[in-house]
């Protein structure tokens, strides 16, 4: 437990870095997430994993726009690092009812963002909250959107894509 007296100045230390560097600060969010306990979870059985696989599920976006299927071992570290609960298939039903197995690992980036606005699969997007979403910066590769979002403040987006054959 960080004492309290540590825990302000901290607060403090970061809000002035904010306030001199503009927005592109590292923000608390952008620190691996630590997962929560598994549970059951339902979504739409045309949307459940293969047996095996699993896939992100986003609770700010719609179905349709939900990451494809991807390896295990992938979803949970992408989910780590940008939010998001990652499921699977608890049996051969699953399939049928939308039953899943699932590890919350916090919410993702993107409330406010319109779907059709969200980056390709595996691609990035520096997003400006209050800019009209006609002047946002296009989807890029991630590192190019990385260095805006430390250069001109803003939030990064990513999109997962599948790693399965």
């Amino acid at each position: 437990m960080v004492p309290a007296g540590i825990r302000l100045a901290w607060l403090a230390g970061l809000a002035l870095a904010v306030l001199a560097g503009g927005c592109a600060a590292p923000r608390l969010d952008d620190r691996p997430r630590t997962p929560g306990r598994q549970a059951e979870f339902h979504l739409p059985p045309e949307h459940m994993p293969p047996l095996g696989s699993c896939s992100i599920w986003y609770a700010e976006l719609p179905a349709y726009v939900q990451p494809t299927p991807m390896t295990c071992a992938r979803a949970h570290s992408l989910a780590a690092r940008h939010g998001g609960r990652v499921v699977s298939a608890i049996s051969r039903k699953s399939l049928q009812d939308g039953r899943a197995l699932a590890i919350d690992y916090g919410p993702g980036n993107f409330t406010g963002v319109p779907p059709e606005m969200l980056p390709p699969p595996d691609y990035c997007r520096a997003w400006h909250d209050r800019v009209p979403d006609a002047k946002q910066p296009p989807a890029m590769p991630c590192a190019k959107a990385e260095q805006l979002v430390r250069e001109h403040g803003g939030r990064l987006l990513y999109m997962p894509g599948p790693d399965l054959k």
